[in-house]
């Protein structure tokens, strides 16, 4: 009996413990939401995506990155990025709470190891070489003829092999500068690295980029933010949702601050093989015109939700976009966000007031093409553009401009870049 009395009366002792903790007025605090300001930013040096110059770091993935925080209203100063060794720097985001790596392709491999974000460019090698000589490359087993240069232990080097380049026909240098006087005293006749990287050490070391071009692409792989798996989704959905925002929304002058990222480190380029011709971008409009003519309302609301043909779902590069006499955009497949917007005196971002061009043009003689330059998505570069444009009047009598629109090759056949 006595082990019985002892054992209500702890049972009791208990409850009350129980109870008084549950009544009590003092709640348990939620743990404090991360926010981008406790992120920690790393990165290589692999210019012009990320580097460092006179102390100062910079790149086109630094900026992307300072203007997606700008934006998400958490700015960080430049020095609060470390640069460090890649190798570290990749441990280091895996292993670190809430550190986020810059410039980072997302391979299948790497696909469960972090939160990713983007993409918001792109890399791809390119074999490079003097436009004034002559290439008999159009597969990889062509590279075998050659002598191509890369850095020591850069990806090149591995792709190049996978190709079948034997080892004997691959030299190393420490830099691309190297490798640039490599090519020029014909020690080499081609050098392999990341095309964005390897005309931004063209342009620093030679002053003319012009003398030399990309002679054969291999395919480009997509670069992201990569996030430490611990960071919260919530932070990572914001981050994606400020680049986005970045990335295709134009200010007051028509342009995005992506776009001018892109600009003032890359300039302008040529496409290589152009997936659009002049003559599907023609068929394209005069089939939107006689859609319009027919039915203005339904036209416009199949453009405006990206439907096939107006976005055409074998080439994504093929789709239209309307205007209204006064600028306005009232249809566009490829990017929703510019609907209702007036362009009048915006221009492209080399200045090119190309939608004033566009509607005079049209107002006084019907038709015709017009040139500017405009960023690719897919490619995440500036690329020089041209497009067609038609004057109709639609089923509800308004006049509208019927555009479509190719990224052009160079002019010149023997500089591909």
């Amino acid at each position: 009996m006595v082990k019985i009395r002892h054992l209500c009366l702890l049972c009791l002792t208990l409850f009350v413990v129980f109870a008084a903790g549950c009544t009590t007025t003092e709640e348990i605090a939620p743990p404090a939401p991360v926010g981008a300001e406790e992120l920690t930013f790393i990165t290589e040096e692999y210019p012009p995506f990320n580097y460092i110059e006179d102390g100062v770091v910079k790149g086109i993935s630094v900026d992307i990155l300072l203007g997606t925080l700008e934006e998400m209203g958490s700015p960080v100063a430049r020095d609060q990025i470390r640069v460090m060794p890649w190798n570290i720097a990749y441990e280091t985001a895996l292993s670190e709470k809430n550190a986020v790596l810059l410039t980072t392709i997302r391979s299948p491999e790497r696909e469960e190891l972090f939160k990713w974000v983007g993409p918001f460019v792109s890399v791809a090698y390119g074999l490079f070489g003097e436009v004034h000589e002559e290439f008999e490359i159009s597969t990889a087993d062509d590279l075998k003829k050659y002598r191509i240069g890369v850095v020591k232990d850069d990806y090149a080097g591995i792709l190049l092999k996978e190709s079948g380049v034997s080892e004997s026909d691959i030299i190393e240098a420490d830099d691309v500068p190297t490798l640039i006087s490599l090519l020029h005293d014909g020690t080499i006749d081609l050098f392999c690295y990341g095309d964005f990287a390897g005309r931004y050490f063209i342009e620093k070391a030679t002053g003319n980029p012009d003398n030399y071009g990309i002679i054969y692409r291999f395919e480009a792989d997509d670069v992201y933010f990569a996030f430490n798996r611990e960071t919260p989704n919530s932070l990572v959905e914001a981050f994606q949702e400020s680049l986005d925002t970045l990335r295709y929304q134009p200010d007051e002058t028509g342009i995005t601050e992506y776009q001018r990222i892109l600009y003032s480190y890359m300039g302008v380029s040529y496409l290589p093989d152009p997936p659009v011709t002049r003559e599907e971008v023609i068929g394209l409009v005069e089939m939107t015109v006689d859609a319009i003519e027919k039915d203005t309302p339904g036209t416009l609301a199949r453009i405006n939700a990206g439907e096939h043909p107006f976005w055409d779902r074998e080439n994504r590069a093929l789709y239209v976009f309307v205007y209204d006499t006064n600028v306005t955009i009232v249809a566009e497949a490829d990017n929703p966000r510019l609907i209702g917007v007036n362009m009048r005196g915006k221009t492209d971002i080399a200045g090119t007031a190309f939608r004033d061009q566009i509607t005079d043009i049209a107002l006084a003689e019907g038709s015709g093409w017009v040139d500017y330059v405009w960023m690719i998505p897919e490619k995440n570069g500036i690329y020089h553009k041209s497009a067609y444009f038609k004057l109709i009047e639609g089923s509800d009598t308004n006049q509208y401009i019927v555009i479509s629109g190719l990224y052009t090759a160079n002019p010149n056949p023997a500089h591909q870049d």
